[in-house]
Parts: C-alpha cells; sequence; structure tokens
C-alpha cells in the first residue's frame, strides 16, 4: 500500500499531537500535589501534630529593627529580591557590611524564618528528636564589603537541610502568609530582618 505525503505528515502530527498531550497531563500531574499545604493566611499559632516536634526558639530578644543595623565600628545591610515568594522558588538574600571598618557576626547559619501568628512570629523549623537545639554560631570577622549570601529554596525539606549536621524538619508544613527571614548575629547590634510573602 503506498503512502502520500499527505499520510505520512497527517501521521507524525498525530503522533506529536499525542506525545504533547501525554507530556501535559504529566506537568499537571506533578504540578497538582505543589504549592503551600500549610495554614493560610496569619494563623492563631503554628501547631504540629508531631509529639515528638521541638520549635525553635527566638534566639534574640527585642524588635527587629529593619534592614540596616549599626554597631559602635560599622554598618551592616541585609538586603533581599523581593518581597513576595512562590513557594519552590529561591529566597535569595545579602548580609553585608557596608561600613569602613570590620564587624563581628556569629556566622551564616545565625538567622531564624518565621511565620507571622496572631502569637507573635515562630520560628517554621524544630527539632524532630524530642529536645531542643541550638543553630550553630561562631563569632567571624566581617571586613568591609564582607557578606553572607543565601539562596533558600521555599519547600519544607530545603528549608530543614539549610543548616549541616543539625537534624531540622519544617512542620506545619508550610502556608501561603506573612514570613520573614532574620538575622540575629550581628554582635552588639538588633536583629535585622526582611518580610516576605508566600504564596502558592
Amino acid at each position: 500500500m503506498e503512502r502520500t505525503r499527505r499520510d505520512l505528515l497527517a501521521r507524525a502530527g498525530a503522533t506529536l499531537t499525542a506525545a504533547g498531550s501525554v507530556g501535559v497531563v504529566g506537568c499537571l500531574d506533578f504540578a497538582a500535589g505543589d504549592g503551600p499545604q500549610g495554614p493560610e493566611g496569619t494563623p492563631e499559632t503554628l501547631a504540629c501534630e508531631d509529639d515528638e516536634f521541638v520549635r525553635l526558639a527566638q534566639p534574640f530578644e527585642g524588635d527587629v529593627e529593619g534592614t540596616l543595623v549599626e554597631t559602635d565600628e560599622t554598618t551592616f545591610e541585609l538586603s533581599s529580591e523581593g518581597n513576595s515568594e512562590t513557594y519552590g522558588q529561591s529566597l535569595r538574600l545579602v548580609l553585608r557590611n557596608t561600613g569602613d571598618e570590620p564587624g563581628t557576626a556569629l556566622g551564616r547559619h545565625a538567622y531564624s524564618i518565621q511565620r507571622e501568628t496572631a502569637s507573635g512570629w515562630l520560628d517554621v523549623r524544630g527539632s524532630p528528636a524530642g529536645e531542643s537545639v541550638d543553630l550553630p554560631r561562631s563569632e567571624e570577622t566581617l571586613d568591609s564589603s564582607g557578606a553572607y549570601s543565601w539562596s533558600i529554596d521555599l519547600d519544607e525539606a530545603s528549608i530543614s537541610s539549610a543548616v549541616p549536621d543539625l537534624d531540622l524538619t519544617v512542620c506545619p508544613p508550610l502556608g501561603p502568609g506573612t514570613h520573614r527571614f532574620v538575622y540575629w548575629g550581628i554582635v552588639d547590634a538588633p536583629p535585622l530582618g526582611t518580610q516576605f510573602e508566600l504564596i502558592g
């Protein structure tokens, strides 16, 4: 049986259309469970069903001073790419010594990722081992223009594993609402913070 060029093109087009449909369906199936699954808006508090979960305590007192603080020697500034971030995308931040003199910080892991609740700001992370843990900290000198930078994917697994050698988990799951990144490790200075809305 002879096949014309038109028949072959029609068959190829049907095959490509079918393959494209399968690809789209696969993507839709994959994406169906994506997105923040935790409480929306401003919850009363962050409740975790795991009885062994112990939430990280807030390691600082007083208010977060915004994105700029001064020490006796220098100035530090915290900057972020935006104030609205999609679940699963990267939260990118830089803490920089913008003054002329060195300053002292407690390392790149001296930060909190907090969720706004009716009972105050609470860290989204905690220990699944039934006991409280402390984030690592060690004094480091940041010279003028010295910086820490972070790129943290906004999903539970990435946030939990961002601190090496420390078993953390996020509970409850992240939900759409107001969050903030707080760096509390500038010695002799209040913490810096920047808020962002987590969206689906």
